[in-house]
């Protein structure tokens, strides 16, 4: 089965000078504030993205922008600490991953803008006021929200439909989004035959033991949520799941390409495309506080095939027909 291009660029931006600034302006700056370390898969993803989108829109790094990165491995306290450094050099404008990477940003300044992406539930989480009108210093652009719980269950019995327990995996610090997907799962796996629930994790110590925990029930699954600590430890849970046959349904893409068996997910480069029309925006005046926070425009399927013939599934034609992106 020939994949799908899944990654289609959006149309490009117009170009235009930078005005207001004399003919010989000084470079802007941007913080970058990426919840992963730089091995992770998604972060040249995110970085290149994010710099050719810019380019697209005037902003050349190392000419008219300056760029500083930061890579915060899922920590929350390094990532303040982080914000910290980014703020110190005095940037125009900071750019946030993931709920981890917003949060601290929040809790270290309320005064330099803020662009976020891949943030669930920004209301709930008292990152923003409000979607429509998100006042403050932050706005961006959210991934999923707890609706989406069913599009992961529902994917999970379509993979392997004699499941009957599923375990979700998430760190509970954020106890907003904790509370959200657990309520989620606890409505809407019933009606699929599922006894859902969800376990909180924060390091590979905890993940082991909550994968070898529903491992033990029969008939069983495994829902990875959004999150920092699941997305650094991906390696990980991947191949947890694989030495215990355990039919496993992702958030992320890369997640799938690293050998996962499915995952129901965001576009990353539209996100980061998304958001660098933010950026530009602010960057050329727009106040922050008056730009919507918006949900992410595109949603795929993924499937690994060779996961899924080493767990003993068999794809329904239907299933594969639906699917955006088919590793095989």
């Amino acid at each position: 089965m020939r994949r799908r291009d899944v990654l289609a660029t959006i149309g490009s931006a117009a170009v235009w000078p930078v005005t207001g600034c004399g003919p010989n302006p000084l470079p802007r700056r941007l913080g970058v504030l990426l919840v992963y370390g730089e091995s992770h898969p998604d972060v040249p993803v995110i970085v290149e993205t994010l710099k050719d989108s810019l380019q697209k829109r005037g902003w050349i790094w190392g000419q008219n922008l300056i760029v500083d990165l930061r890579y915060g491995d899922g920590d929350g306290e390094r990532m303040r600490r982080q914000t910290g450094e980014l703020l110190a050099l005095k940037p125009d404008l900071l750019f946030a991953q993931g709920v981890v990477g917003a949060t601290a940003v929040q809790q270290t300044t309320t005064k330099t803008p803020v662009v976020f992406i891949q943030v669930q539930d920004p209301v709930g989480g008292g990152i923003v006021a409000s979607l429509a009108r998100p006042g403050g210093n932050l706005t961006g652009f959210t991934n999923f929200d707890y609706t989406f719980v069913g599009k992961w269950l529902q994917l999970l019995k379509e993979l392997s439909p004699g499941v009957t327990h599923a375990r979700a995996i998430i760190n509970p610090d954020y106890h907003a989004r904790f509370s959200g997907y657990s309520t989620a799962l606890a409505r809407i796996g019933p009606a699929l035959g599922i006894h859902a629930e969800a376990t909180g994790v924060h390091d590979a110590a905890e993940i082991e033991r909550a994968i070898t925990a529903v491992a033990a029930q029969p008939q069983a699954g495994l829902i990875v949520l959004p999150d920092a600590v699941t997305g650094v430890y991906s390696r990980q849970i991947i191949d947890l799941a694989a030495r215990y046959r355990l039919p496993a349904v992702y958030a992320y893409a890369a997640q799938v390409r690293m050998g996962g068996l499915a995952a129901y997910t965001t576009s990353v480069v539209q996100d980061v495309q998304q958001a660098s029309g933010y950026i530009d925006r602010i960057l050329r005046g727009a106040a922050v506080g008056d730009l919507p926070v918006q949900a992410s425009e595109r949603f795929l399927t993924m499937i690994n095939l060779k996961t899924a013939a080493a767990l003993g599934l068999t794809i329904t034609p239907s299933l594969l027909a639906k699917a955006d992106e088919v590793i095989e």
